[in-house]
């Protein structure tokens, strides 16, 4: 009966070392799921976060290109401008020459 008693607590002892270390590995199981958890709750929150700033970045880019669009139609008007001022002096300059010319011619005669 003893005999059976020492292998009996023998056998109990041997399968609490045995279960030690997997309760251990178990407790660390636990822990890298609860810390996989909150990676993909932190990786689904920067996920969001990313597609909100590639949003807003769309949206500036296209105000950019809009403004861009404006300056270069504001720069074309005034480019057109610039031809018709430039027309306009060539013209009264003509002018002037031959108004000019008819008061020499007067005043030469």
């Amino acid at each position: 009966m003893n005999s059976a008693k020492a292998a009996l607590e023998s056998a109990v002892d041997s399968l609490e070392a045995a279960i030690g270390p997997i309760l251990s590995r178990m407790k660390t199981l636990e822990a890298s799921s609860q810390d996989s958890e909150a990676f993909r709750e932190d990786r689904s929150k920067l996920a969001a976060q990313l597609d909100e700033m590639a949003a807003k970045a769309e949206e500036a880019a296209e105000r950019a290109r809009l403004e861009a669009e404006k300056a270069q139609a504001a720069t074309a008007q005034l480019s057109k401008r610039e031809q018709e001022f430039s027309n306009l002096a060539r013209e009264s300059e003509a002018e002037l020459d031959r108004v000019m010319g008819v008061v020499r011619s007067v005043l030469g005669a």
